[in-house]
């Protein structure tokens, strides 16, 4: 499973909505259920499924599935 199929399915899973309705291109205001409590839900979720963390300033950017996986990438590249 490569990163964006993690992600998709992390989102998925939290937001309740159907994984092809995640896409690279998707953000927060395409979704309903993604509000403030979630966002730190889908973050924790992220975070423990790639062994990373992030940092108080870079979680609340990361409001889109684009700014999730490049995150990742440079988190994961250190």
């Amino acid at each position: 499973m490569d990163t964006f199929q993690m992600i998709q399915k992390i989102l998925s899973a939290n937001l309740n909505v159907p994984a092809d309705s995640v896409r690279t291109d998707s953000k927060a205001s395409d979704f309903a259920a993604w509000d403030s409590l979630h966002h730190l839900v889908l973050i924790l979720e992220i975070e423990r499924e790639f062994g990373l963390k992030f940092a108080m300033d870079e979680i609340a950017e990361l409001n889109s599935v684009e700014t999730i996986m490049k995150a990742v990438a440079q988190k994961a590249a250190k």
